[in-house]
């Protein structure tokens, strides 16, 4: 049985025994959605999604990280919750609060944080293993809510996910029949933005991972901000998001109906120019 199958089995197994998982996707097959484009060239897919709002508003300092459980290690994971084994370190687990159609997080085993560097060669393990999906890594400053223990998300392809580099935001596109040669030239960028971001534990970043033609691909695109200045504001100004690897790649979150019913091109464009880091 090949891993997507498994993946499958494992969402039917899941939403018959827990009732909080089969409401979720329930209410993910009812979310509103619109589009607003900038010619053929690019389309944000906007979605309401209030389920998310744990995400979106989660506080990720070092004093709450340090006083809260970690939910992605097995003792703090719900009891109910089943999962894959993936590469002997990993679990594949149904994610209860979902964006895309078969939305799965993959913390690996020990509590270790949330960085990228020397692993991407297992995420494009999983992305090899998933033709139909995008596997995705949002950095500890740029929308992971659990920024202290590693892990990766994933979830079956749509258009907008696969959208490369455009004027709206830095999207670095690496690609290669060679998985090998993928992870050296990540490691070539990786060092190129840490000197662009020498303070930083792991240079700010979203990465997004998926096979095409039976070539590896792999998106990255560079942040220099958490959250846009809108997510600050107060009263009509405020928009409640914060951006990570769909946001950036074309599919951006709104967890409160009065956001998604006011966004617009505009601020669209404002939020990508405040987050996005220009590469040149």
């Amino acid at each position: 049985m090949n891993l997507q199958t498994e993946i499958d089995e494992l969402f039917t197994r899941q939403q018959e025994e827990w009732q909080q998982l089969r409401d979720a996707v329930g209410q993910l097959e009812r979310i509103r959605e619109k589009d607003l484009s900038w010619g053929e060239k690019f389309t944000v897919r906007v979605q309401y999604n209030a389920a998310r709002m744990v995400s979106t508003a989660a506080r990720i300092d070092n004093g709450t990280i340090a006083q809260r459980p970690c939910f992605l290690c097995e003792p703090n994971r719900p009891a109910i919750q089943r999962g894959i084994p993936f590469l002997e370190k990993y679990i594949i687990l149904t994610n209860p609060f979902p964006i895309l159609s078969n939305h799965i997080t993959i913390p690996i085993h020990s509590h270790v944080p949330q960085r990228i560097r020397h692993k991407t060669a297992d995420m494009l393990s999983l992305a090899g293993e998933l033709p139909d999906y995008i596997v995705f890594y949002n950095g500890p400053r740029c929308g992971a809510s659990a920024p202290d223990h590693f892990h990766l998300q994933a979830g079956l392809k749509t258009t907008h996910l696969l959208q490369g580099d455009n004027a709206l935001r830095s999207c670095l596109t690496i690609e290669s029949e060679s998985r090998k040669e993928v992870e050296e030239l990540f490691e070539d960028v990786y060092q190129y933005l840490k000197h662009r971001q020498p303070d930083e534990e792991e240079p700010m970043m979203n990465v997004i991972a998926f096979t095409e033609e039976n070539r590896y691909k792999l998106h990255l695109f560079p942040r220099r901000a958490h959250r846009p200045g809108h997510y600050y504001e107060e009263g009509e100004r405020q928009l409640l998001i914060s951006p990570g690897a769909l946001d950036m790649a074309g599919l951006l979150i709104t967890v409160r109906e009065e956001d998604f019913n006011k966004i617009e091109r505009q601020d669209i464009e404002d939020i990508y120019s405040q987050v996005s880091l220009p590469v040149i």
